[in-house]
This record gives C-alpha cells, structure tokens and sequence, in this order.
C-alpha cells in the first residue's frame, strides 16, 4: 500500500519510521490519522530566521552542500546553519541572536522545541 506525503502531513506512521524524514506532532487518532512535518518545513523557517537577522547572510547552496540542515533523531530536532557573518559585525551577538530567532521560530511555527540549534561561521561579507 502506497503512502502518500503532502504539504508536511503524511498518512502512516510507517513512512515516519522508514525515513525519519518527518517529526510525528500529533498522535495517531482514531479516524483521522497521524499530523507530521517535514524536514523542509524546519529548513525554510531557519532560512526566513537567517534573513531576518542583520548582518548575517546564508551561504549560497552548492550541488552537495546546503547551507542549512535538520537532522531528526528518535523524534528530536537538531538545526545547523552555515552563515556568513557582515564584516565589523559581533560575530557572539549575530550568532546568539540567530540562534534564538531560528528557536523562537519554529516553536512559534510548529510548538517543537528544538534539541539543538548549531550556528557555523563559515566566512565574512565584505
């Protein structure tokens, strides 16, 4: 039986358990299923964090690489975001900031609190 995945919500647990691409928000109830988000939910509402932040700038995404990755692992999430940082900028601040932005977000967004927030810098704007 094929299961189909759609605007973050997916229809069997056994997609969830297959892929861990998915983090389970709603239990399973009788007659109307199982509610789950999608990892690209997460890594788009970190992306609109990092534009809302001054002076830090996401890197451009290569072939192999994206400069924003979420990881789910027994039904927690872990953030890392590679940044550059505007030279002159408190790289502590920007950074600290950021981390809280991307934190705030997705619990405002979705009601997960995150398991970790990562922020790498990966090089300055000029």
């Amino acid at each position: 039986m094929a299961s189909w995945a759609f605007s973050g919500i997916i229809g069997t647990k056994k997609v969830n358990e297959l892929a861990q691409e998915y983090i389970q928000i709603k239990e399973k109830d009788e007659g109307t299923g199982l509610i789950a988000l999608s990892k690209g939910v997460f890594e788009t509402i970190a992306q609109i964090s990092i534009d809302d932040v001054d002076q830090a700038y996401a890197i451009e995404p290569t072939t192999l690489k994206k400069p924003i990755q979420c990881k789910i692992a027994n039904n927690r999430l872990n953030v890392m975001a590679e940044i550059k940082v505007k030279y002159g900028a408190n790289v502590n601040a920007v950074c600290e900031t950021l981390q809280d932005r991307i934190y705030q977000n997705i619990l405002q967004m979705t009601s997960l609190k995150c398991n970790l927030v990562d922020v790498k810098v990966v090089g300055f704007l000029f």
